[in-house]
Formats: C-alpha cells, sequence, structure tokens
C-alpha cells in the first residue's frame, strides 16, 4: 500500500507524524507543480502550518464531534471541490452532505468542515473558529457566494470581498528602513503574528500593534499551484513579508530569529528574497496597498518616547543628527564643567593647606 492510499484511509483524528505523510498531505492540498522530493525540510518549513492544521482541526471537532470520524479522503474531496469553485456554498453544502452521507436538514457537519477546509486552503480563517481569537466579527462566508473569483472575476465571491481593491491610491515611499525590526524599535508599534490571512497588516489597539502573517511556506505553495485562483494575493503577500522582513546577508535577521524561537513562526517568513527599489514601489502592490499606506503613515507620525527609540530614530537625518550632537555639547559643557569645579575646588583647598603650613 502507498503513502497516498494509507492517508487516504487514516481518520482525521489521527496526527500527520512522519514526513511521507505531511510531504503528501500538501502536494494533495495545494496540488503543486513540484514532485513530492522537490517539497524539501518538510518538517522544518512547514512545522508551524501543520500547527495551524491541527488547531483547526480540533476546533472543528468541538464545533462538531464526528469531524474526527471523517477521512483525510473526505478532505481532500471538499477541498478539491473548493479550487473547482464551481458551486456556491449553498450548492457546496449539499454536495459535501451527500458525500458524508448526511442529512442536510438535520445536521450541521458539512457547513463545518466546508470551514474547516476552506481555511486550511484558502489560508484564510472562516466561521467562528475557537483556533482563533478574532479581533473583529468571525469572517462569514454567505450561502449565496463563491469562495474565490476563479475565471470570473464577476461573480460575488469571498475572497474578493475580504481582499477588496484599495478605497484610495495615496502614494507613500517604503525605504529599506521600513522593516518590522524598525516598526517595534523605532516606532514602538508591537508586531502581533496570525495564522489568518484576512489579519495580515491590520493595525489594532490605536495604532500601537499590527498583525503580520507568518506562513510563508504555504503561500508558496499556493503560488506555485497548479490550480490556484489567488496566486497574485498569494505572491503580493510574500513580498509584503520581503518588505518587512529583509534577510541579512542570505540569513534571517537577528531581530526575526528572536521572534521565531519565541513564537514558534514559520522559518521562511525571514528569507524572503530582499526587494529592490522599484519592487519597493507603493504601485507594485495591489491587495495590501491599502493597509501598507496606513502602516506607513503611522510609523511616521510616530515620535520617540524614550532614548533608545530617540538613538534609533533617524528618519529626518538632519534633525537626529542635530539633536545629538546638541546632546554631546550639553554632555562635553557638563563634563568639562565638573572637571572646572573640581579642578578650582582641589586648587582651593591647596591654597588653604598651603597657607596653614606657612603658619
Amino acid at each position: 500500500m502507498g503513502v497516498f492510499d494509507s492517508l487516504q484511509e487514516l481518520s482525521l483524528s489521527n496526527p500527520l507524524i512522519s514526513s511521507p505523510l505531511k510531504q503528501q498531505f500538501l502536494h494533495e492540498v495545494f496540488r503543486t507543480n513540484s514532485s513530492l522530493h522537490e517539497i524539501e525540510n518538510t518538517d522544518r518549513g512547514y512545522q508551524a502550518f501543520f500547527s495551524r492544521f491541527d488547531s483547526l482541526r480540533n476546533a472543528a471537532a468541538n464545533r462538531h464531534r464526528a469531524i474526527d470520524s471523517c477521512t483525510f479522503a473526505d478532505f481532500f474531496w471538499v477541498v478539491n471541490v473548493l479550487r473547482s469553485n464551481n458551486k456556491p456554498r449553498r450548492e457546496l453544502e449539499k454536495a459535501v452532505a451527500e458525500r458524508l452521507d448526511k442529512d442536510i436538514n438535520h445536521s450541521s457537519l458539512e457547513s463545518v468542515f466546508i470551514d474547516f477546509a476552506a481555511s486550511v486552503w484558502s489560508l484564510v480563517i472562516i466561521g467562528r473558529s475557537a483556533a482563533y481569537n478574532f479581533y473583529d466579527d468571525p469572517i462569514a462566508w454567505e450561502a449565496s457566494m463563491f469562495l474565490h473569483p476563479g475565471l470570473n472575476n464577476q461573480q460575488p465571491n469571498l475572497i474578493n470581498t475580504v481582499f477588496s481593491p484599495p478605497s484610495f491610491l495615496d502614494t507613500v515611499k517604503l525605504p529599506q528602513s521600513f522593516t518590522a525590526a524598525n516598526l517595534e524599535k523605532i516606532g514602538g508599534i508591537q508586531v502581533l503574528w496570525t495564522d489568518n490571512l484576512a489579519d495580515h497588516l491590520l493595525l489594532r489597539d490605536d495604532d500601537t500593534k499590527v498583525m503580520l502573517f507568518h506562513h510563508v511556506s504555504a503561500l508558496r505553495l499556493q503560488y506555485y499551484s497548479l490550480k490556484t485562483p489567488i496566486q497574485d494575493l498569494a505572491d503580493e503577500t510574500i513580498r509584503s513579508m520581503a518588505l518587512l522582513i529583509p534577510p541579512t546577508l542570505g540569513a534571517a535577521s537577528p531581530w526575526f530569529e528572536q521572534q521565531q524561537q519565541e513564537h514558534h513562526l514559520d522559518s521562511e517568513a525571514g528569507l524572503c528574497d530582499r526587494l529592490n527599489s522599484s519592487e519597493r514601489q507603493i504601485d507594485k502592490f495591489h491587495y495590501w496597498r491599502e493597509r501598507l499606506v496606513l502602516l506607513k503613515r503611522t510609523y511616521d507620525d510616530a515620535e520617540p518616547k524614550n532614548l533608545s527609540q530617540l538613538w534609533w530614530d533617524d528618519r529626518k537625518k538632519t534633525q537626529w543628527f542635530t539633536f545629538w550632537v546638541a546632546v554631546l555639547v550639553f554632555i562635553m559643557t557638563v563634563f568639562f564643567g565638573v572637571i572646572q569645579s573640581v579642578a578650582s575646588i582641589v586648587q582651593a583647598w591647596a591654597s588653604v593647606k598651603s597657607l596653614k603650613a606657612q603658619d
């Protein structure tokens, strides 16, 4: 029996432990144009993805216990139906109910299963899930709506609704210094990591926190998929991560390495190819343009709140140089003033001592 047959027969309650099973799972879900042998570093590069999958599966099982009795064959079948996108949700639920041999009028299993499979494949967490703490209302997939645009961009679909075109086309510059590390170090904007693609680059808590989606390995599988309707979205998301987390000499930056260890992030998020000056133009971003503009403006408007931020904040180089020269002059003035005062005291003390000696 091959790996594919073994995986097909497993129930969803079985954890995917071995690398061959994980590789087969990734190949079946994303339909990459790479062979199984070319999906490398499964245990490392996709560890964060499988942790996300386990959380979503457990959350779905909590919503409906029958999820655990379904097989991976059922899961792959639903994902393939979602990918083909030839049915709105209402019809999908009927098709899934027939596949699972459930009464559409007396069971919510098909609804939970669709939310689960769509959340894994699209990387957007759909429906109410205990696996994720939503800042806003959970994303609802309406019965008359398709999941993604497919070949017909005019049909109402969830992906276009969530990732709508920007409402304004303001322009900002995105210099090399505009990085996630500097957002924290200079702008005082805390980076929070998210498993939900829909929350990528969202500002929260009075613009003091920003969400970043770190599953770059899964985004690359989406991008290289043979049949992906969201290839452009995946590519642009990867480029937004390359903008904010550029590597250092071909390796992940020290800032990201620390973040990766603390939060168990996808290691590939810190290894995206650096963007050149042309690729950093805001016009090159469509899906994330509005959020990038808001984030850059928030960063530019942030004022240093402590000496550490003052030291690193060289966004306005002339003011930064003038300020620290003034600080240096002040410190030197105080230093030499203290030396002069001490010298005067010593001299006065010596004079008094000398007079006493003469007496």
